[in-house]
C-alpha cells in the first residue's frame, strides 16, 4: 500500500450526551479493503458517518488524502472522493432505478453516461431493471442500487455500511465478488462495516473489531480468522 487514504486519530463522537465512539485509532491506505465488525450498538454506522460529515466529531482527528476534513461539508467530502452507501441504502423508492443512480453524478456531470455505462457493467441487473422503481427492486437489488449510485461520484474512498443486511447467502456472495472486482478495476479504497464476520474477514485486507464504541482488536484479516478470541465470539468455533 502507497500510503494512507483515511487516517483517524483519537476520535470521539456521540448524539446529544451520549458518547458513542471512544478513542478510536484507524487507517485505511490505498486500494485496501479494510472491515469493521462487532456486535450490535458498537458504534459501527456511527464511525462512518462521522466520516461521511453527517456526524460531527466531538475530538481526535480525521485525515483523508493527508487532509483535516472535520470541518468539510458532506457535499465537500463528496467531492473529494468520499463516498457513502448507508445502511438500510436510503434509496428514492418512487424513482426509477436509473433516476436514482443520476442523482449519484450531481458531482461529475460531465460523465453521466459513462460512469452508467460503468455501473451497469458491475451490476447487469440494474441496466435490466433502470426503468423500474426502486420500490419494486428486491432487498439485494436494492443494495446494488446504493453502491452503484455511490460509485456514479468516482470515489477514491467507498464506504458501505452493512453490506448483506437482510440477504440470502447467494445474493451476498455475488456481492461480495463485485466488491473484490471494483477494487480490481477501480483502485479505490473501500471500508466496510458488516454484521457477517465470516464475509467480512473472507473479502477485506485488514479488519477492526469494535466494542462499547471502542476498538477491541484488528490486524490482517487472514490473522483475525485464525485468533481463538474472534472464533469463539463471532463465529462460534473452538
Amino acid at each position: 500500500m502507497s500510503g494512507k487514504v483515511l487516517e483517524v486519530s483519537d476520535l470521539r463522537a456521540g448524539y446529544g450526551d451520549v458518547e458513542i465512539l471512544r478513542s478510536i485509532h484507524l487507517h485505511v491506505s490505498d486500494g485496501e479493503i479494510v472491515a469493521i465488525f462487532g456486535s450490535n450498538g458498537s458504534g459501527k454506522s456511527t464511525f462512518l458517518k462521522v466520516v461521511a460529515g453527517l456526524l460531527r466529531p466531538w475530538g481526535g482527528s480525521v485525515r483523508y488524502m493527508d487532509e483535516h476534513i472535520e470541518e468539510l461539508s458532506p457535499e465537500e467530502r463528496v467531492r473529494r472522493g468520499i463516498a457513502l452507501a448507508a445502511e438500510g441504502r436510503k434509496l428514492f423508492l418512487g424513482m426509477s432505478v436509473e433516476e436514482n443512480l443520476l442523482l449519484g453524478s450531481w458531482i461529475k456531470r460531465d460523465k453521466v453516461r459513462e460512469n452508467l455505462e460503468r455501473v451497469y457493467e458491475y451490476f447487469p441487473q440494474l441496466r435490466e431493471k433502470r426503468k423500474t422503481l426502486a420500490g419494486d427492486l428486491s432487498g439485494g437489488q436494492q443494495q446494488m442500487l446504493s453502491i452503484g449510485r455511490a460509485l456514479m461520484s468516482e470515489p477514491r474512498l467507498l464506504m458501505i455500511d452493512e453490506l448483506s443486511l437482510g440477504l440470502a447467502p447467494a445474493v451476498v456472495d455475488r456481492l461480495a465478488q463485485i466488491i473484490l472486482s471494483i477494487r480490481e478495476k477501480e483502485g479505490i479504497s473501500i471500508l466496510v462495516v458488516e454484521q457477517e464476520v465470516s464475509l467480512a474477514l473472507e473479502i477485506s485486507d485488514r479488519a477492526y473489531v469494535f466494542d462499547l464504541g471502542t476498538i477491541v482488536d484488528e490486524g490482517s484479516s487472514e490473522e483475525l480468522l485464525r485468533r481463538d478470541s474472534i472464533r469463539r465470539t463471532y463465529l462460534s468455533l473452538m
